[in-house]
């Protein structure tokens, strides 16, 4: 058993940094059942990361047509005054990482860490920072954190529970766990 786990995690930690070869069709999957107007060729994704309200690290990760763009990823260190409070944390990410950039540059795609509060805040800060039309949606942790029950949130009010045979979904999920592996790394650092 134990070998079958040192392989697991070798196989892992080979292929980890190898290009997705099924992403171009979990992007136009994804594109499909978000109903969105044009193809996904850039997707970000933000989370927040504290210790007990205290030091709270904000992670952006990055998906390109390539899949994981490490390159791209950023983190920033949230304000004193928002620390303990993850909605202020996350708009204070979303005010500083879009208040200078033109429209034309933003992703095809936001995934934020969180529910459907979360998601309605970011909303409306976008339409602050006069971005009306960015896609956002969130994904909330399921019952017991298990991710078979993760809850997808659309901007558009609905709300769909994780299907597990989607490769959408499933991406969807991976964009999260990355963003929530790169945030926690960097507020441990």
């Amino acid at each position: 058993g134990l070998l079958d786990v040192c392989k697991a995690n070798t196989e892992y930690t080979l292929r980890k940094n190898e290009p997705d070869q099924g992403i171009h069709i979990k992007l136009k999957k994804l594109k499909k059942d978000l109903n969105l107007p044009e193809d996904i060729d850039l997707i970000e994704s933000y989370d927040i990361s504290h210790h007990g309200g205290e030091h709270a690290v904000a992670g952006c990760v990055v998906y390109s047509t390539n899949g994981r763009a490490s390159n791209l990823y950023r983190s920033y260190n949230i304000s004193k005054s928002n620390c303990g409070n993850d909605i202020a944390s996350m708009l204070e990410l979303i005010e500083r990482r879009f208040m200078h950039k033109e429209q034309s540059k933003l992703p095809n795609l936001i995934i934020i860490d969180g529910g459907r509060t979360h998601l309605n805040s970011v909303v409306r800060k976008f339409k602050e920072l006069n971005f009306p039309d960015v896609n956002v949606i969130s994904i909330s942790k399921g019952v017991r954190r298990k991710s078979s029950f993760d809850t997808i949130h659309l901007s558009n009010g609905n709300s769909w529970p994780i299907n597990a045979s989607s490769s959408a979904h499933a991406l969807i999920q991976e964009i999260r766990d990355e963003t929530h592996r790169f945030a926690i790394s960097n507020q441990k650092n």
